[in-house]
């Protein structure tokens, strides 16, 4: 009889085949956590390769792979999370991105860190263009590529741990903050607010606006850079990121004064449900609906 799922894993993607298999392959190397993960791959519109390397990846994963997408229609990056819970089915989540590594413990080390209404916030070592170019499935396989952080990577891992650490002491209310690519939470914590704010269309702020969410929530944020971090490769820059934070697209809505505990289009579309289907059945009818559909062969 297979052991229940500890643990989905969100893999956000959109049109980085190359990032999307290399970071495949360093979840396929993942020890300590047979039997007890997925991978839900939750794409943007992508129309490349992308799709046939996750249906390839999932013949031969030593886990269940699933694959989701939608119509690009900009960077929709709450979409595509939400999609990627909709589909899963652990009772834990961990949210990271398609241009990530993993080292062979990570999972492993994420699921020791849980702790009942606690969110772990990490980080990424950011390889350079240099590094990322080497990246193989060879350097993967061996570990090699953690060899090649910056020196200064290095130093601001270290700085922010430490800062993490002041931070937990202090109980600041603000910090540390949640960062997409690194995000463990439990899936009752996170329906508790409706999941990530689909009207965060364009880059940033949907991980802080969900941070903010979840501390009025009653909620606790914390470093999980004392168990585990991963190693972000290079890229362009997304096309609607802005030169200054402060200059975004959602900067207006993430500093709304009265921003409700449950977004309005989240994991359930709030503002349009019917009065006969609750929330909880909304989400299980539309995740059965993603599983019929869209599952990897």
């Amino acid at each position: 009889m297979p052991l229940p799922l500890e643990l989905s894993v969100i893999l956000t993607t959109y049109h980085r085949p190359a990032h999307l298999q290399r970071s495949l392959h360093s979840l396929a190397l993942q020890r300590g956590v047979s039997g007890k993960i997925e991978i839900i791959v939750a794409d943007d519109g992508s129309e490349d390769q992308s799709e046939s390397i996750v249906r390839e990846f999932a013949h031969t994963a030593p886990f269940p792979v699933k694959w989701i997408t939608h119509p690009h229609e900009g960077f929709r990056v709450s979409l595509c999370r939400n999609d990627g819970v909709r589909a899963s089915s652990a009772p834990y989540l961990l949210f990271t991105d398609s241009d990530c590594l993993f080292p062979e413990d990570h999972l492993a080390n994420h699921l020791r860190a849980r702790r009942p209404g606690i969110i772990r916030a990490g980080d990424c070592y950011r390889l350079d263009q240099a590094a990322t170019d080497r990246v193989d499935a060879d350097a993967i396989t061996n570990g090699e590529y953690r060899q090649w952080v910056p020196r200064d990577e290095r130093r601001r891992i270290f700085q922010k741990r430490i800062k993490d650490q002041y931070y937990r002491l202090i109980r600041h209310s603000t910090k540390p903050k949640l960062t997409g690519y690194n995000i463990g939470v439990s899936r009752e914590d996170l329906e508790t607010v409706n999941g990530f704010d689909e009207n965060f269309v364009g880059w940033g702020c949907e991980d802080d606006d969900l941070a903010y969410r979840l501390r009025m929530s009653g909620k606790r944020v914390a470093s999980v850079l004392n168990y585990t971090h991963g190693y972000h490769m290079w890229h362009p820059t997304e096309p609607s990121r802005p030169a200054k934070w402060t200059d975004g697209p959602n900067v207006v809505r993430l500093e709304h004064l009265d921003r409700p505990l449950k977004c309005k289009i989240g994991l359930v579309n709030l503002a349009s449900r019917t009065s006969n289907l609750s929330a909880v059945e909304a989400v299980t009818t539309h995740r059965s609906a993603i599983r019929r559909s869209r599952h990897a062969a």
